[in-house]
């Protein structure tokens, strides 16, 4: 048992160091097996999962679950530092030193001279910032080598254009956007009708599909894998409903009751519209 006694804290300095104590004794010999099993890519898995459900509360404006989840993602954060610190590949002070020397580096029109009237200019300057003061340049042989490789494939996407807009590579204005996606639905669809023919690559097809509603998505100013995100949590939300609707009524959920299932579908959708 190890002695310790929580103290609501009334510093951010204090508090932090807190969490950070608290951290290292989990990670300790007197601590808890399961905490000193986590390596940098459990817990790096651990803070994607409490990102996404701080993103939850955001969209659902829950001030006090938001609180719950950030701290969650701090505590992510500190665990991996944390393991960082005990394998000597780096320390915690270390770490939070360069995010600041960083963001002064990065922000001279805020701590020194430069001049900037936009936010696209804010933009220019980083990316001038970042290749000819910290030297991060792509390869050669890849203009996407500073595009993480263990995205996964919605997130690379979006990288991906995100990266080609910043060299002037697209679309003027949203029609011709829309216009791509009309088109690569189309080519799935002639895909999909003629799948005995070998030049017909109809998951290539879909995949054609998939990254020009990400371009659309992303061009309109949304993140699709938040947008996704929501898709995916309304349909969650929906179907529940029509589930308890189902054992209520009685309904067995299989094809052959496809139109009772079909009519307590629109039953949960008009109650959503209440």
């Amino acid at each position: 048992m190890i002695d310790f006694t929580f103290e609501k804290k009334d510093s951010l300095q204090d508090a932090l160091m807190q969490l950070h104590a608290i951290v290292t004794l989990l990670r300790s010999e007197e601590g808890c097996p399961w905490d000193r099993e986590q390596t940098s890519k459990s817990v790096a898995e651990n803070l994607l999962d409490e990102t996404y459900e701080y993103i939850d509360e955001v969209i659902k404006q829950d001030f006090p679950g938001q609180r719950e989840e950030l701290g969650d993602v701090l505590l992510n954060a500190m665990m991996l530092l944390e393991i960082h610190e005990e394998q000597d590949d780096f320390s915690v002070v270390q770490a939070l030193n360069d995010v600041c020397e960083k963001l002064i580096r990065r922000h001279p029109h805020v701590f020194s001279t430069a001049q900037v009237s936009s936010s696209g200019e804010v933009i220019d300057l980083w990316n001038s910032i970042k290749t000819n003061v910290e030297g991060k340049q792509s390869k050669d042989d890849d203009f996407f080598s500073r595009v993480p490789s263990s995205l996964p494939p919605l997130e690379m996407a979006n990288e991906i254009q995100k990266k080609i807009r910043k060299v002037g590579f697209d679309w003027p204005h949203v029609e011709g956007v829309v216009e791509k996606v009309k088109e690569e639905l189309s080519e799935v669809l002639q895909a999909k009708d003629h799948q005995d023919n070998t030049d017909e690559d109809l998951e290539m097809e879909l995949g054609d599909l998939l990254f020009a509603t990400v371009n659309l998505t992303r061009f309109l100013g949304y993140n699709p894998s938040v947008a996704l995100h929501r898709s995916n949590q309304k349909m969650r939300g929906r179907f529940n409903a029509l589930y308890q609707l189902a054992k209520q009524k009685d309904v067995p959920l299989d094809q052959d009751h496809l139109d009772e299932m079909d009519q307590l579908w629109q039953e949960v959708k008009s109650e959503e519209t209440r």
